[in-house]
């Protein structure tokens, strides 16, 4: 590695243990080990990559998603600081295979992926097919290394800010040599690492008993969570510090400093309302729309920019999305919405025919939800 490089990745050590108490094991895997190997991880909070990577000496590539590069940060980091492999907006798995294939064995060196594709909403794994991390294992017939993370939900949740100095708990395991993954079928495969993701930081945290403190636990998740576990009704909710409320009801809830839910009896966790907010916007989601506001961009792959188009309205019925302003109208069937995903903390990403944009919303997870909804993925 080049010293621009090693001094990068001291610095990020540096940083992140300044900031996180990172506790590292390992059983049967060397962290200072040359020969190539293929890695895996559960992604519970958005930094995992950086987390899981800086701790082995010959760090593993990462395939990063090309949203990605299309922020100059990131792009510059993917591209200067350590080397990346881009999945690029329509490039085929052949592609794709290509570049893992020449870092393996042109650069030596190993290849990170986190099967789940987009971090943890709520605590626990994202739901995902796995028979294309199965192939690609498969093709690549390398040492499969499985990095479990616990605590990451907690210490970093995705529509949050930071605890104060969390535990952050990575432990490095060899799920499969080449000789077993030679031997197995893909579909075998694909469950070994299906099993090997899933987590849930609430059951983990009942038995370990941690304490993540914060004044400001519950900031940022109406994001995310917009169904009142009282009223049942939409779009009412609001936070403060470590408190839920509902503009209805009042005081809903609060986070403990072991994250787990106080005031509602029903359930402690917030998978649990993310399930509930899921059947409520099912029994509502037909007989009315919704709407936020927020920021639009459309995305250009090419040349790896994003072009503001402005503030606009958002309006999202069982049909349509409609973003408008002033100099801008554009309504898209949502039948004709693809690969909707949120990405970072609050952007609403989705295709609509040749064309990727990028909305920054206030309620990102409600209009997901409705898109998915009428598409029959939820």
């Amino acid at each position: 590695m080049s010293l621009k490089v090693e001094i990068a990745r001291l610095a990020v050590k540096l940083l992140f243990h300044a900031k996180y108490k990172f506790k590292f094991t390992y059983t049967n895997f060397d962290r200072k080990r040359k020969e190539p190997f293929f890695l895996i991880s559960n992604h519970a909070s958005q930094n995992d990559p950086l987390y899981v990577d800086m701790n082995i000496k010959y760090y593993a590539y990462p395939v990063a998603s090309n949203i990605l590069y299309t922020n100059p940060l990131m792009k510059f980091g993917l591209n200067k600081i350590v080397k990346s492999i881009p999945k690029r907006k329509g490039q085929s798995d052949i592609q794709t295979i290509r570049l893992i294939l020449n870092a393996f064995n042109k650069d030596k060196r190993g290849i990170m992926i986190f099967p789940e594709g987009n971090s943890s909403f709520f605590g626990e794994q994202t739901p995902t097919d796995f028979i294309p991390t199965a192939k690609i294992v498969k093709k690549i017939n390398h040492d499969l290394v499985m990095a479990k993370i616990d605590g990451g939900f907690f210490s970093s949740p995705r529509w949050g800010v930071k605890r104060r100095r969390p535990e952050f708990h990575i432990h490095y395991y060899t799920l499969l040599t080449k000789e077993e993954i030679s031997s197995i079928s893909i579909d075998d495969l694909a469950k070994t690492v299906e099993d090997a993701i899933k987590y849930n930081d609430y059951e983990w945290n009942k038995l370990k008993k941690i304490k993540y403190k914060s004044n400001h636990k519950a900031k940022g998740l109406d994001h995310y969570i917009y169904a009142c576990p009282k009223c049942h009704d939409i779009q009412t909710l609001y936070t403060k510090h470590n408190d839920i409320y509902c503009e209805k009801c009042g005081h809903i809830a609060q986070f403990n400093d072991y994250h787990l839910l106080e005031g509602i009896k029903e359930f402690d966790n917030l998978i649990d309302w993310d399930i509930m907010q899921k059947k409520d916007l099912k029994k509502q989601s037909l007989k009315r729309s919704y709407t936020s506001y927020g920021k639009l961009y459309l995305i250009d792959f090419i040349k790896n920019k994003r072009h503001k188009l402005g503030h606009v309205k958002a309006v999202i019925n069982h049909k349509q999305l409609i973003l408008s302003n002033k100099s801008l109208q554009k309504p898209f069937d949502l039948k004709d919405i693809k690969g909707q995903v949120i990405t970072q903390k609050n952007v609403l990403s989705f295709d609509v025919f040749d064309e990727t944009y990028m909305l920054k919303l206030k309620d990102p997870m409600l209009f997901l939800d409705i898109i998915n909804l009428q598409k029959g993925d939820i």
